[in-house]
């Protein structure tokens, strides 16, 4: 083949190359006007197929090189889609051997089921370290040996994370039919070499599908190793298939400068002259893409062109209008390269797209409408970012603008919503394409569908940070022995291992240092024959922290060479196995006595059995057991003795017909509930007894598990309560009377008292003023303040006793703003005292609004009364909301602790009335208010140095947590 120098056009490199035939001008002047005419004709005519020559060939240029570079798509894609397939193979039999189902010819079924939808992969196999066929599709039994072929080599020779490897056509050993190979390097988790997954592909799939292609009359299209080997060939060749031209200047130069070109020469297969363009794909750069399209075809136009052109020379008229008959021909085979163009485009399995320089929509395939299903009308004229998904448009605009604005190769990751609703991922690549003075003037684009690539990565990434995770709670951690230096690097649960901070690089005659005598010995001796002989280890020692600590540690190693062999460091794992020697230990401890336990605890068995029967047998509630499914298998005697019948009545499904018809389908739907999920099964149902009546019973059954955590039976009984629920009704209405009498009582004491006060007033005012001191001064004054006195106390009593009966409404209550209001209205009741008073903001209960409030009306009332002969007096509500616990200080009389335990109770006074008046139920009824909330009260004080009173109270779930020190 012949290399031309390359020019540059708008699908990359063109090779140009006309010769013009010189004119000589005739002596005679009467042939001058002739031979002038003949010249100026001949240069117009030969300027004119110059440049239609420079046109065919560009075109040509253009047609080859998009071709090239849509089969090269479509073969990476092709070549992906194995590529991930291999990866998902090897990821689900590693998940099976994990299970243990890949033994045998189940790891063949394995490989077999991921052959579907793959026509062009003949087969699957995996291979050990050494080359020996593992698992095969056609079975793994008794296939030859892969060690010395390129596809189990080329992996295993490779470095860095696992690649695919396309390897040479061999012919196969079992079959004797030609094959590629895409192979994968299989390595576990600390980067060894294990083997190899490879799969075969049949040549004539791509033969298949490039014979579809219209490359024209003498076009080929090959697909070549790197090394030169003829990998396949359209239209096929099998004699050339398998053979090596890497002697050619495309091997040896070309593709060493660039990987993508094109070329001018003579094929060595055919001998067909052909203009050839090739691509080498960056993900796979073992194979090389070229398309030729023979020389001949696309000059032919030309030349026939060119022959007419030159026969009808002489008649200028009827050359012009052949030349302009020509032109026509030439657009319309212009327009039929495009239509060619436009037909590949749309047989593209990919979203093919076409955009002017500004990325506005110019034309898409009919992939758009199949995924999509949108009409690709309605793509005209929007910018392609506008059509994905919202999320994704911005940031793929903003990670694709530096490449937009150089006029450079771009690609991004992003969501298109198809038809069925879903969002899916898509690889959006795009190229410019250049006009004549290298101004971009559109860009040609593709949308690949990655999804399964993208959910197979995440889904990766999850399982690495559930290993991590599993890391961490197996406190398995991780460690790296540089023999040069000494050092131990361990992870972040290696070091905790060890008391060690995260990050600590400790030296070996430090890790040494922990261990005791015995231990470091044989961990010296351990580890001179894993860095001398290559010997891996695995031993438990027992070592004593830098913090004191002592910890048993299982410690595993293997060797790591350098490419000449030596060992450089040692890696491995440890595992903190003190629990385990601990539960060793005592597991010897307790085996010496086992059957004295076992004999013991069989004998304790038997008679728990038997007192279980008993209690069975002589339980005054039913006993009952049901199965899984709800039937039952067993009732005691006191069932029979409550529904009737006897022994072994009742049994499977009969007990729902004891249930009262209202009740029975609360009660299935009930065990329907408790089967799903387990709990406890339990509520209240009415049975029909012997006598026909119906007895209410609260019934409760709690499953029995087997070993591996089923439910095996259920246990119940059930408690007859109708005496209980008639009693319930009765203390009811007691409740009722209750309330009425005091109500009646309060109002009958009341009026008498009302009648005594105003009695005595009406005889003070009948008696007139007095004199002071006077003994009917005294008397008048005694009545009126007992009056008043009683009047207090019955108030309290009716206070304490709507706070025993009332009923509860639970809610978010504001202590902070309830206290803040009372204190207002006390300072407003008496603005000459000085008062210095304190509440924390965002104190909240839950609890009853009303009763809150009085609790804080007695608390905050006793302490404005027990502060009022301080000069300045102080108060203070605070307390904890994430405690549930709360405050009331101040700073008055105080109390002696020794009397505490009278501070609660109804008519219970620490002071003397002439001191501090009150009626000794304020306390009383805070104490009810709070314990029927499920709250609590109690004081702390010393006398002459105030009090607090602290109580508890539930708080609600998303309460700030508000704190004031106490």
């Amino acid at each position: 083949m012949r290399k031309t120098t390359p020019s540059t056009s708008d699908f990359g490199p063109t090779v140009m190359s006309l010769a013009v035939p010189a004119a000589t001008l005739p002596g005679r002047s009467a042939l001058v006007w002739v031979a002038v005419f003949a010249v100026v004709s001949g240069v117009l005519v030969a300027t004119a197929l110059w440049l239609l020559r420079g046109e065919a060939v560009r075109w040509g240029e253009q047609l080859t090189t998009a071709l090239a570079r849509v089969i090269t798509e479509q073969t990476t894609r092709s070549i992906q889609t194995v590529d991930q397939r291999l990866q998902f193979a090897e990821q689900t039999l590693r998940d099976a051997a994990e299970a243990g189902r890949v033994e045998g010819v189940a790891g063949d079924a394995l490989l077999r089921a991921q052959l579907k939808d793959l026509p062009y992969v003949r087969a699957l196999w995996t291979t050990d370290a050494q080359g020996q066929v593992v698992h095969h599709t056609d079975g793994g039994a008794g296939m030859p040996s892969g060690s010395d072929r390129e596809y189990f080599m080329g992996p295993r020779a490779a470095e860095g994370p696992p690649a695919a490897y396309v390897s040479p056509t061999v012919r196969s050993r079992a079959t004797g039919r030609l094959q590629m190979t895409v192979s994968r390097p299989v390595r576990d988790a600390g980067g060894a070499f294990q083997g190899v997954i490879v799969a075969a592909i049949e040549p004539t799939y791509f033969q298949s599908v490039w014979q579809g292609l219209d490359v024209g009359s003498g076009g080929i299209v090959n697909l070549m190793h790197r090394n030169g080997q003829l990998l396949m060939r359209s239209p096929p060749n099998e004699s050339a298939l398998g053979r090596d031209y890497g002697h050619l200047p495309l091997f040896r130069e070309w593709l060493n400068h660039s990987s993508q070109g094109l070329f001018h020469g003579r094929s060595v297969i055919d001998d067909v002259e052909r203009l050839v363009a090739y691509r080498s794909p960056s993900t796979y750069p073992q194979l090389v893409v070229m398309v030729g399209s023979s020389y001949a075809n696309i000059l032919a136009p030309w030349r026939r062109f060119a022959a007419l052109t030159g026969g009808v020379w002489l008649l200028s008229v009827l050359g012009a209008a052949a030349l302009a008959l020509q032109v026509h021909r030439q657009a319309a085979r212009r327009r039929h390269l495009e239509q060619r163009f436009g037909d590949l485009a749309q047989a593209m399995p990919q979203i093919v797209f076409i955009t002017n320089a500004q990325g506005v929509v110019e034309f898409v395939n009919q992939c758009w409408s199949d995924a999509t299903g949108r009409p690709a009308e309605e793509t005209h004229g929007v910018r392609w970012f506008q059509l994905v998904h919202p999320e994704d448009a911005l940031r793929a605009e903003a990670e694709t603008a530096p490449g937009v604005a150089a006029g450079e190769p771009v690609q991004a990751e992003l969501r298109l919503r198809y038809a069925d609703g879903y969002d899916r991922w898509q690889l959006v690549r795009a190229r410019p394409n250049r006009n004549g003075a290298g101004q971009v003037v559109s860009w040609y684009g593709t949308s690949t569908d990655i999804h399964e690539l993208k959910m197979a990565q995440e889904q990766l990434q999850e399982q690495a940070d559930m290993l991590r995770l599993a890391g961490e709670l197996a406190r398995l951690g991780s460690w790296e022995l540089d023999l040069e230096s000494g050092r131990i690097a361990l992870s972040g649960v290696a070091a905790a291992m060890l008391d060690l901070p995260p990050g600590a690089m400790p030296a070996l005659g430090e890790f040494y240092g922990l261990m005791g005598p015995r231990g470091r010995a044989k961990a010296q001796v351990t580890l001179q024959r894993c860095v001398h002989y290559g010997e891996p280890f695995d031993l438990e020692g027992r070592v004593r922290t830098p913090a004191g600590r002592e910890v048993w540690i299982r410690a595993m190693g293997q060797p790591v060479r350098d490419a000449a062999g030596r060992v450089i460091r040692v890696q491995g794992a440890q595992q903190d196995v003190t629990q385990r020697v601990r539960m060793v230990a005592e597991i010897r401890e307790l085996n010496a006595t086992l059957e004295q336990r076992i004999a013991q605890r069989t004998l304790e068995l038997e008679r728990q059995e038997a007192l279980f029967r008993t209690l069975a047998e002589q339980a005054p509630f039913p006993i009952w057991t049901l199965d899984p499914s709800g039937r039952a298998t067993f009732f005691s005697p006191a069932w029979y003795q409550l529904v009737g019948g006897a022994a072994p009545g009742g049994l499977g499904m009969e007990w729902t017909q004891a249930l009262h018809p209202d009740d029975r389908p609360l009660v299935l739907a009930n065990w329907s509930r408790c089967q799903k999920d387990g709990g406890t099964f339990q509520g209240t149902r009415r049975l029909r007894a012997g006598d026909g009546t119906f007895h209410t019973t609260s019934y409760r059954a709690t499953p029995v598990r087997g070993e591996e955590g089923r439910i095996v039976f259920w246990v119940g009984i059930d408690a007859d309560i109708t005496d209980l629920k008639a009693n319930e009704a009765a203390l009811s209405l007691a409740n009722d009377q209750l309330r009425s009498f005091s109500y009646s009582v309060s109002h009958d004491l009341q009026s008498p008292l009302q009648r005594i006060g105003s009695f005595a007033q009406l005889l003070a005012q009948e008696l007139g003023p007095l004199p002071a001191g006077s003994r009917a001064d005294h008397f008048l004054r005694r009545i009126q303040a007992n009056a008043e006195e009683m009047v207090q106390l019955v108030q309290g009593l009716l206070l304490l006793a709507e706070v025993s009966q009332a009923d509860i409404v639970r809610g978010r209550v504001d202590l902070s703003a309830i206290a803040t209001e009372i204190l207002e209205g006390l300072q407003a009741e008496s603005p000459a005292r000085q008062v210095r008073w304190h509440v924390a903001p965002d104190l909240v209960v839950l609890g009853d609004v009303r009763l809150m409030r009085s609790v804080m009306e007695n608390l905050l009332g006793n302490a404005w009364k027990f502060t009022a002969q301080r000069e300045v007096a102080e108060i203070a509500v605070g307390g904890s909301v994430s405690r549930g616990e709360f405050f009331v200080r101040d700073n008055g009389a105080g109390f002696d602790m020794a009397h505490a335990d009278k501070l609660f109770g109804t008519f219970q006074r620490l002071h003397g009335q002439n001191e501090f008046p009150g009626t000794g139920i304020g306390l009383a009824t805070v104490a009810r208010a709070l314990q029927r909330q499920g709250g609590a009260v109690h004081g702390e004080s010393e006398p002459g140095r105030g009090a607090t009173f602290r109580f508890t109270m539930p708080v609600p779930a998303d309460a700030a947590p508000a704190a004031l020190p106490a």
